[in-house]
């Protein structure tokens, strides 16, 4: 459940924070650190058996946000190798994020580009709860990304969150309960007391009050090595930029304290324990990589609001990752997809134009695998008449594949009677048969006895009269030896 946001910590989010390029506009609440310095205070560093090879799965809720007219998302590969480093960046924790269900595209300009007060919103209107929510933005309040302790989710800049990133660890960090190493010196220098101080004094009381990270007095992005620095007793130092809750860049960053990694397991234990209620997922191997099938590498001529494409199946993969490109080296993205089949229609390409697809496998643990290798093909000058059906509420053809020279069940509901024919034509657009029909209102089922065929790609095609040319159905055709 959402927490009321103290006074004390509402107020500091109204503070105007630096430019665009600010790194992170997290501030914790008052609640954050009255548990966080409970944690310290009672932490035995020899009895911290808390990262004894247990594994925790993070259940995280995806949120792509773009504009009003649905454009601008956050690019999947970049989503899903981030994430693959992601769990590298956490595997001493023991630590494992992965999607839980859908992810959640949001077409909201005020959210795409946003202040304080559309991020409360955005996070309000769309968290899940029991879930680390966290949105992909353009611009998340001037920052690179932050995470609320009011709304309980992240928001990251598409920018920063580039494969190579660690700003969503760093976000992440703070989501269990870390504080910037250089906690105290956001709004200006502490008082002496509350800088750390180098002999260690005060380690467990000032700063981040973890005594495995050294003084940091740099609340501004900077490259290792960094300044020397002066602590209030006059010793000398140089800040430890390895840690992931420092501001150094991203090149300098590798890791989590030991102190830091235990306090996020305690806090994964305690107020984050409803994390942990959902079944384990299980990890597999996606030991293939796919094989496009369709379109033929080269092919010309294609329909360019309907294409095909089909690969083969890959053992274990839940999902995957369909990128067309402009160019083969995918730098220019034409169409982003996810998708659970092997196979998909894209119906918005340009005339006369080469593109060039490749597809990756995916499963709930592993976001890790390599894409396929890439074909092309080129679009036409023509258009298909391929249009949505107004006469069936329901088509469906059974089996698929279907093997020549079968028979197949059409199954389907309409409102009207008819009779007319149905076409059957190959990927080319030329007529295979032509069976003549009758059409019952209600639910009904026919049936379509298949002529020799070769392997491949077929449309399934009626003609009542009227409306010519609608596009109801296709049909693989498949060798029987063919898995599928």
């Amino acid at each position: 459940m959402k927490k009321l946001l103290s006074i004390i910590a509402f107020v500091s989010f109204l503070i105007p924070l630096k430019a665009q390029s600010n790194y992170c506009g997290t501030l914790f609440s008052e609640d954050q650190m009255v548990w966080l310095r409970n944690f310290q205070n009672n932490y035995i560093p020899q009895d911290a058996g808390l990262r004894g090879g247990t594994t925790y799965y993070i259940p995280m809720k995806v949120h792509i946000v773009g504009t009003d007219d649905g454009i601008g998302y956050y690019n999947h590969t970049y989503l899903f190798t981030s994430i693959c480093e992601l769990n590298e960046h956490y595997a001493e924790t023991g630590f494992v994020f992965y999607i839980y269900g859908e992810m959640d595209y949001i077409d909201n300009s005020d959210f795409y580009e946003h202040d304080w007060y559309d991020g409360e919103d955005m996070m309000d209107e769309n968290n899940v709860d029991d879930l680390l929510n966290v949105y992909f933005v353009s611009d998340p309040a001037g920052n690179c990304g932050y995470f609320s302790p009011s709304d309980n989710g992240v928001a990251v800049a598409k920018s920063c969150a580039m494969p190579g990133g660690t700003t969503i660890a760093h976000e992440f960090g703070h989501f269990f309960s870390l504080p910037h190493t250089f906690y105290g010196w956001e709004y200006g220098i502490p008082d002496d007391e509350d800088q750390e101080w180098v002999n260690g004094a005060n380690c467990n009381s000032a700063a981040d009050g973890f005594c495995d990270t050294p003084p940091d007095y740099l609340d501004y992005r900077w490259n290792c090595p960094g300044p020397l620095q002066t602590d209030p007793n006059g010793d000398t130092f140089f800040s430890d930029g390895t840690f992931y809750m420092s501001y150094s860049n991203d090149a300098c960053t590798d890791k989590f304290s030991i102190e830091q990694q235990d306090a996020m397991i305690a806090n994964l234990l305690g107020p984050r324990n409803d994390l942990l209620d959902y079944p384990t997922p299980v990890y597999v191997d996606l030991t293939e990589t796919p094989t496009p099938i369709v379109p033929l590498n080269d092919a010309v001529g294609l329909y360019p609001n309907y294409v095909y494409l089909e690969w083969t199946p890959v053992e274990n993969a839940t999902q995957y990752h369909l990128q067309i490109s402009y160019s083969s080296g995918f730098s220019a993205i034409a169409h982003d997809v996810v998708t659970t089949n092997n196979y998909y229609e894209e119906k918005n390409l340009q005339l006369d134009k080469k593109y060039y697809w490749r597809v990756r496998p995916l499963s709930p643990l592993n976001t890790c695998e390599a894409a396929s290798i890439a074909f092309n093909f080129t679009t036409g000058n023509v258009l298909t008449s391929v249009q949505e059906s107004e006469i069936f509420n329901y088509f469906s053809v059974y089996p698929n594949p279907a093997s020549s020279a079968s028979t197949i069940d059409i199954t389907y509901q309409t409102d009207e009677s008819f009779s007319g024919t149905m076409n059957l034509l190959d990927i080319t657009g030329k007529t295979i048969m032509i069976e003549e029909i009758t059409i019952n209102a209600g639910p009904d089922k026919l049936q379509l006895n298949l002529p020799e065929l070769s392997e491949g790609i077929y449309f399934i095609q009626l003609n009542n009269g009227n409306k010519t040319d609608v596009l109801l159905s296709l049909i693989h055709i498949s060798e029987p030896t063919r898995p599928y």
